[in-house]
């Protein structure tokens, strides 16, 4: 599997590491941006402590409530994009890919939102 099997998917489940190792799960919307994945949450959600801490993730495609793994697991490397005209065009990709249901989640101000970029291992 590569990063470009995901880009299309509607949900993929995020598998996040704390310190202790142990993972947490969330599935999350997810669209392509230039070689790489990007993910949209709250500033404040635990995924994006873990990956500030360790950048270590793992993806799957699954559905809306992430109970059906339907795909092959990848790892990749997750980290966040702080440069805010980066921030702003991946919002974007995912509001185009999601349409008018973006609306509804993507609203409010921006600096309250984290961007997640995943990236291949090895890859850039």
């Amino acid at each position: 599997m590569n990063i470009n099997d995901f880009k299309d998917v509607e949900y993929i489940n995020l598998i996040t590491y704390k310190k202790d190792g142990s993972s947490v799960t969330t599935p999350v919307w997810v669209a392509p941006h230039d070689n790489s994945l990007v993910v949209t949450t709250s500033l404040n959600a635990g995924k994006v402590k873990r990956v500030r801490n360790n950048g270590k993730a793992t993806i799957y495609v699954t559905n809306q409530s992430g109970t059906k793994k339907l795909s092959e697991s990848m790892d990749v490397r997750g980290s966040l994009i702080l440069d805010s005209a980066v921030k702003t065009e991946a919002v974007n990709k995912i509001k185009k890919k999601y349409g008018a249901i973006s609306k509804l989640f993507l609203r409010g101000p921006d600096e309250n939102r984290a961007i997640i970029q995943l990236d291949e291992l090895g890859g850039e």
